[in-house]
């Protein structure tokens, strides 16, 4: 687009941005932070950000607008785990011959030898370039000299041209931060939506209304202080989901006298470009070549679920997938030449085969559980970074995914369950819900005897169905079954006399070991008596949820499911002197269930345990109960039985 002549706004208005200032001056470090060995508001970090401040703002010209991005951080290292802080990368967008570019780039490293203050600045032979993804490249650099104790600082300044990427701004890290501090600097004529996230009060948050060149400018102020280390808990999404910060997003440019320019859309216009691309939408209603390979992989077959079974197994044994997560394919011909794609790749080509063989088939958009849920108030395509398909048979939607060679033509990959994904269709655009009726199952079934001298040997028989036969057959096929069979063996501490494998390739039955096994450790004597716990294997040993609070959602992503069954012979002159209680938890409205049921009989215990989690998304206020769930489930699969010589 060309852009209206604002010369006279565009040098004033670069001039009101560099007016703010960083609340710190560089190379100015206080001694008391050479001197600080621990943070006191979190004595176990690392290392603490002490000010992390920044500034962006748009210049415009006749012809373009330029975004301006400028950074200044000082971090204090205070052990030696925090001294990978030192290791600096700056994401820069790249598309084409464009690319996001770094300037006064300045950097030093500040130690306190002797009393006196050493500085060790950047060389530059020490910056260097490589590539992220297809979307970025990275700038990184090494901070000199750094060690405990160090305070390192570092200001750069971003030149872009994607200007409709405004820079977010985070101000939580993984470790403490001591003040952050944004200036988002826009012109009113470029309409950016903001939304905050996270669960961080703000200290400061402000708009300043401004008149430069009779031109009304907002300058948007945030800054938060003394925020808390950012920690992961169990089942939780990606970070970027909860993580303190503030985001933009480019709604429209409206600059005077001239028409609006709509950036953002709506997700029906987003539908709209993406079936009439050629890169996208027409990839899949063209691709021609397809007809005959398609003919020759479902020769013979009538039924359509058939079919896809076979185009399905056809593309998982002929592409492999390379790890990539994106939504635009390549060229489908070379994609099949070279036996390796993205998932992009791979699920257009699944689709395009489908469309061949008459299955009626659309496109999925999805984030996944790593990149981050997706906010459906702001419709931009950057917040996708995968793809399935949508098969429809009858009136019936199948998912589908072909980028996991393990996983049945039923089964989506667990990475893609969060919440929904968009319909990309001429006829059936819309959002669907991504989820899946597959569980992460094992069963495992012991058939075991103790000896008088606290020995265990028997068989036990490991049944993986869902999600956990595919962590199983990526492992087993990965290492092959003698090396899959010593670290399983390893890491058990037992030995074994047989092995045996059943349903290794068979995607459409469990994958079953079994293992005849002698263990030396499990059970110990003490004079007349033994302690034995029934669970061999399998046993929740400690409270996933350590927290006494939690702060975002519990989110399983797939449903669970661990039966336990176990039959002990006792040594013969030996009697059951104690033995558990049987017992049955249950979570409020179906989410759970612990089953623990045990019993003798002659000299025979056996032992039946259901552990479930049916829900797969819990909210920060269900997580007292969910967490005394799991107490009690580890204090009960603790719990020993006491043999003692009669």
């Amino acid at each position: 687009m060309k852009f209206v002549s604002l010369l006279a706004f565009a040098v004033s208005f670069s001039s009101v941005a560099f007016a703010q200032k960083s609340p710190i001056k560089f190379g100015d470090v206080p001694i008391e932070d050479l001197k600080m060995t621990y943070y006191a508001k979190d004595s176990s970090a690392a290392a603490v950000v002490l000010v992390d401040y920044g500034e962006a703002y748009l210049s415009i010209t006749s012809q373009t607008a330029q975004l301006t991005f400028e950074r200044h951080v000082r971090i204090k290292i205070l052990r030696k785990e925090g001294l990978k802080w030192g290791d600096v990368a700056i994401l820069l967008r790249q598309a084409g011959s464009r690319e996001e570019r770094v300037s006064n780039l300045k950097a030093t490293t500040y130690n306190l030898t002797d009393g006196k203050v050493a500085e060790s600045k950047l060389n530059k032979d020490g910056i260097f370039k490589e590539k992220f993804n297809r979307s970025f490249i990275q700038q990184k650099f090494t901070m000199p000299d750094v060690k405990e104790g160090s305070v390192i600082e570092y200001s750069y300044k971003v030149n872009s041209d994607f200007y409709t990427y405004f820079p977010n701004w985070q101000f939580q890290r993984t470790i403490p931060v001591v003040w952050s501090e944004y200036w988002a600097m826009m012109p009113d004529f470029f309409q950016y939506e903001k939304y905050m996230q996270g669960y961080l009060q703000v200290a400061i948050s402000e708009t300043k209304p401004m008149t430069v060149g009779g031109v009304a400018v907002k300058a948007h102020h945030w800054a938060v202080k003394d925020a808390p280390a950012f920690k992961e808990e169990p089942f939780m999404t990606s970070d970027e989901d909860f993580i303190s910060r503030i985001n933009f997003a480019l709604a429209y440019i409206n600059f005077p006298g001239e028409p609006t320019q709509e950036i953002m859309g709506s997700w029906a216009k987003l539908n709209k470009e993406l079936t009439e691309d050629d890169g996208f939408g027409r990839v899949i209603e063209k691709s021609g070549f397809l007809k005959d390979i398609v003919a020759s992989a479902t020769v013979g077959l009538t039924d359509p679920i058939q079919k896809i079974e076979a185009i399905h197994r056809y593309v998982k044994e002929n592409v492999e997938w390379d790890g990539t997560e994106d939504y635009y394919p390549g060229d489908l011909k070379k994609i099949l030449e070279k036996k390796k794609g993205t998932s992009g790749d791979i699920n257009i080509l699944l689709a395009s085969m489908l469309d061949k063989a008459g299955i009626p088939v659309d496109m999925v958009l999805l984030s996944t559980r790593s990149h981050g849920f997706i906010r459906q108030a702001y419709p931009m395509a950057r917040q996708f970074n995968y793809i399935i398909c949508a098969a429809r048979i009858q009136d019936k939607i199948l998912l589908l995914d072909a980028t996991e060679k393990h996983l049945p033509y039923t089964i989506i990959p667990e990475r893609c369950l969060n919440g929904q994904g968009l319909v990309i269709s001429k006829t059936n655009h819309g959002w669907i819900n991504i989820d899946t009726k597959a569980k992460a199952k094992s069963v495992v079934s012991a058939d075991l005897k103790v000896s008088a001298d606290a020995e265990i040997n028997g068989t036990i028989n490991i049944s993986d169905d869902g999600y956990n036969a595919l962590d199983t057959r990526k492992d087993y096929h990965a290492k092959g079954e003698k090396d899959f069979i010593k670290d399983f063996l390893d890491e058990k501490r037992w030995t074994s006399t047989k092995s045996e494998f059943m349903n290794t390739t068979d995607l459409s039955k469990p994958i079953s070991q079994t293992h005849g096994i002698s263990i030396q450790d499990h059970a110990s004597s003490a004079g007349n008596v033994i302690y034995l716990n029934p669970y061999v294997a399998y046993q929740l040993k400690e409270n996933p949820f350590k927290q006494d609070i939690r702060t975002y959602p519990i989110d399983y992503g797939a449903p669970s499911e661990i039966v336990y069954t176990c039959k002990i012979s006792i040594p013969e002159g030996y009697s059951i002197d104690e033995m558990p209680q049987s017992k049955v938890l249950a979570l409020p409205q179906n989410g759970g269930r612990f089953f623990y049921n045990i019993a003798q009989t002659n000299g025979t215990i056996t032992l039946t345990s259901i552990f479930t989690v049916n829900r797969t998304l819990f909210a920060q206020t269900d997580y007292p109960v969910l967490r005394e769930f799991y107490n009690q489930v580890v204090a009960k699969q603790a719990e020993q039985i006491v043999l003692k010589k009669n």
